[in-house]
């Protein structure tokens, strides 16, 4: 009788044992057999917007106050969307930093829109701070850098005083509006 007992535990626990590899087996040939995420588009990286768009509607809470396409009318804006930890980001503070001090005088908007917890902010904060009190930071992926499209860091859109679009660039280096002294 002990053995009948024995034998049947055994049983059971094989039974088990089989159980078990068959739904880790099941498992693993359904992530195998999964699609593949979506290849991104062909061709390089770009924006949402594009030159000759407008703006779109966008609000950014700043030190100076409210930003949007709206309070960006009358005067050339360049917008940054930046990332505290993004060596690109860091390479183009002097094209920006230029870019601020040639066309600010005369009227021109610099928002520095920074991507990242407000702790880790604060450095490139400080960096663009002398530039523009018009700086405000959002989560990853955040509302105004989603209107935008903005995927990569640093980008920059360029926009004359109607409102429309005038430049686009994604990387440090890819405006050429940085590297001239007017906008």
């Amino acid at each position: 009788m002990n053995y009948a007992i024995a034998g049947l535990a055994l049983l059971a626990a094989v039974t088990l044992v089989n159980a078990l590899l068959t739904v880790a087996v099941s498992k693993r040939w359904r992530s195998m057999m999964a699609p593949a995420p979506a290849a991104a588009a062909p061709g390089p990286p770009a924006l949402a917007v594009q030159e000759g768009d407008r703006a779109p509607a966008f609000t950014l809470h700043t030190a100076g106050g409210e930003v949007s396409a709206a309070t960006l009318a009358g005067h050339p804006a360049l917008i940054c969307f930046l990332r505290p930890d993004c060596g690109p980001t860091r390479e183009s503070l002097p094209g920006i930093q230029r870019w601020a001090e040639a066309n600010t005088p005369s009227g021109a908007r610099l928002v520095a829109v920074v991507s990242g917890p407000p702790a880790e902010a604060g450095p490139l904060l400080e960096a663009v701070g002398p530039f523009t009190e018009l700086t405000a930071t959002e989560p990853p992926n955040g509302p105004a850098a989603g209107v935008f499209g903005v995927r990569h860091h640093p980008s920059f859109v360029l926009l004359d005083a109607d409102g429309t679009v005038t430049g686009t660039g994604i990387g440090q280096g890819s405006l050429p509006a940085l590297d001239l002294l007017t906008a």
